[in-house]
């Protein structure tokens, strides 16, 4: 057990890891989120951990991610319902918000809606943000755009060679 947490007790941090090329792997995803907090655990067969998972790693360019991010708009809706306020929700990178800033938006406004923090693990400078509602992202999402623009890149220059 860890500072005063008791067997059991959720400590109300939630991890959103995506499996895609452009991002950082599962392993490092997930290794950052445990560090910062996030629980995995079983009940028997079935996954109660903390950690949201989407492998989107053979999906080719879409301009509808939500869609493909199934596990995510699905956690999103329910915690709307839910509205577990003040909790918080971890993504290892601002790529990993979103594939865009169009989505990175979406994600973060959904989480608000539902009363959630958005905590970005690795932003500029190798640093973290914690992003609340009513919070301004526009250099957020210009990081998001960015990070999307050079991921491409990458991907058109690997294909050239």
């Amino acid at each position: 057990m860890s500072e005063g947490k008791e067997e059991g007790h959720f400590n109300g941090k939630w991890a959103v890891v995506t499996v895609h090329p452009s991002l950082p792997s599962k392993t490092e995803q997930v290794a950052r989120a445990r560090a910062w907090g996030v629980t995995e655990s079983m009940l028997g067969r079935d996954d109660i951990s903390a950690l949201i998972l989407d492998d989107v790693s053979k999906v080719k360019r879409t301009t509808n991610w939500m869609a493909k991010l199934e596990a995510r708009a699905a956690f999103i809706d329910a915690m709307r319902l839910l509205r577990p306020e003040g909790d918080t929700v971890f993504f290892a990178t601002p790529l990993c918000v979103g594939f865009s800033a169009k989505l990175a938006e979406q994600t973060a406004r959904g989480l608000w809606e539902a009363g959630m923090k958005v905590y970005v693990h690795s932003v500029r400078d190798n640093g973290a943000a914690l992003y609340v509602d009513g919070d301004d992202l526009t250099e957020f999402l210009e990081m998001v755009q960015l990070a999307a623009n050079a991921a491409y890149q990458r991907r058109f220059r690997a294909r050239s060679e």
